[in-house]
């Protein structure tokens, strides 16, 4: 198992607690006592960067403020514009796919309704070969 320590570090002018489960993956608190969640930006400005934030966000009353990017910046306009092209891609992809697993549902949908009416058609054909009823002519 694992030893843990706890330390401080300095993200701008906030203290941050830090309590390290282990080297790969450190528990990041701040004033709220909530471990920040770790993130990747896929704003036009900060595409692919990863971050820790207070997941208290959304609430005004709970939220401390804590933000940390976890790599440096992008180096060039032109690699984040690259960056977020290739993000709106991958989501673009994934919409489509999305689509096309709807499109593959209602396929198999319509796929099994018509076995079912097939079955009943042969059934009925069945029927009608055993009691010599229907369209059939005798000889």
């Amino acid at each position: 198992m694992a030893s843990s320590s706890t330390g401080s570090m300095t993200s701008g002018f906030q203290n941050v607690n830090v309590n390290f489960r282990n080297r790969n993956n450190p528990m990041v608190l701040y004033r709220c006592g909530v471990e920040a969640s770790l993130s990747i930006s896929w704003t036009d400005k900060n595409p692919g960067r990863k971050f820790r934030g207070c997941t208290n966000y959304k609430d005004p009353s709970r939220y401390c403020k804590f933000f940390m990017w976890l790599d440096p910046p992008l180096p060039s306009e032109d690699y984040k514009n690259l960056m977020y092209q290739m993000h709106l891609a991958l989501v673009s992809m994934a919409d489509g796919n999305a689509q096309l697993e709807q499109v593959n549902v209602d396929q198999n949908r319509r796929l099994m309704l018509m076995m079912k009416l097939m079955f009943i058609m042969v059934m009925l054909f069945a029927v009608m070969l055993v009691t010599g009823t229907g369209l059939l002519v005798r000889l």
